[in-house]
């Protein structure tokens, strides 16, 4: 378990991935120094990333889904393999129904077919690829540390990809790395000026080409028990969505097609108390048909990844 200075800092970061190292020790009472090793540690131990991320709507990428895989055979292989895809914003290795789920952004519905095609179908031990293209996101956690299973929807951007020359599209390609570079080293990165760097980076920022956000590998951070859960259901669905979105298990609602009419993510404290929910607190609700479950194992890639810029 993570001390509460670190627990603050996590919080902190959410709100504000840029928050400086003074303000930050400003908040738990530490020097910037020391808030600098924590984080360092935090995101060593794959607790925590900081990255800058462009919108999908910016760079065209209106199609996604996600793809849940079998495999013949070990499955770390087959994760590692899908890691590499450029559009495979999500690589979770699970339990239950898939062995792994992959989540897809892509630019339309035939990009991501091909890309199921040709480049998940292709690795050899897979045996069964089921797509689950998103229809509609019913609900979404904004700004909690755990959600995984979609990236989170952003604000429309007031950018325009034509409008960013090549100093902004370098600017934004290093701060996708590393969300927390510091002005003067993205200056030295790309040979601008100090200056000239912090009026780009703040001008982006405001005009939502691009969003530093903090994402919280939940596996490991408060030892929480996560699962995908795909849910069949009877009759109107909205009912059935306003229920289950009141639940606060329940971190994201995505309508889909394929076999399911609802993706769930659900995050509980203990696998005790996913057990309760699933077995319990589900099928209570009226409408439920039948459900299918693939918990969280390992994460191998997190959100807000696709596409390189």
């Amino acid at each position: 378990m993570l001390e509460p200075v670190d627990e603050r800092l996590i919080e902190l970061l959410i709100a504000d991935g840029r928050m400086t190292y003074a303000d930050l020790g400003s908040h738990v009472g530490l020097s910037g120094d020391a808030v600098r090793n924590r984080v360092r540690r935090l995101m060593d131990d794959d607790i925590l990333e900081v990255v800058g991320s462009v919108p999908a709507s910016l760079l065209g990428l209106e199609s996604f889904a996600l793809v849940g895989i079998t495999v013949d055979g070990p499955a770390y292989p087959v994760a590692q393999a899908l890691s590499e895809l450029e559009h495979a914003d999500l690589v979770v290795r699970t339990s239950g129904v898939f062995d792994l789920i992959v989540e897809l952004v892509c630019t339309d519905d035939n990009h991501l077919l091909s890309l199921v095609d040709e480049s998940i179908r292709s690795i050899p031990s897979v045996t069964r690829c089921q797509v689950m293209m998103y229809l509609s996101v019913e609900k979404y956690t904004p700004g909690g540390p755990r959600h995984a299973l979609i990236a989170e929807p952003m604000p429309g951007t007031a950018a325009r990809l034509e409008d960013l020359d090549a100093s902004d599209r370098a600017l934004i390609g290093l701060l996708k790395q590393d969300g927390r570079a510091t002005y003067q080293q993205l200056a030295e990165e790309t040979g601008l000026t100090y200056a000239s760097t912090r009026r780009r980076v703040m001008k982006l920022l405001d005009q939502r080409a691009i969003h530093i956000v903090t994402i919280v590998n939940q596996l490991v951070y408060g030892q929480r028990a996560m699962s995908g859960i795909g849910l069949s259901i009877t009759g109107p669905a909205a009912p059935v969505i306003e229920e289950i979105a009141a639940l606060p298990q329940v971190e994201m609602i995505v309508s889909t097609t394929g076999p399911y009419d609802l993706l769930l993510e659900v995050s509980c404290g203990s696998r005790q108390e996913l057990a309760k929910f699933i077995g319990d607190t589900l099928h209570a609700v009226v409408g439920v048909h039948s459900f299918e479950t693939h918990g969280f194992v390992s994460i191998h890639k997190l959100p807000y990844t696709w596409s390189s810029f």
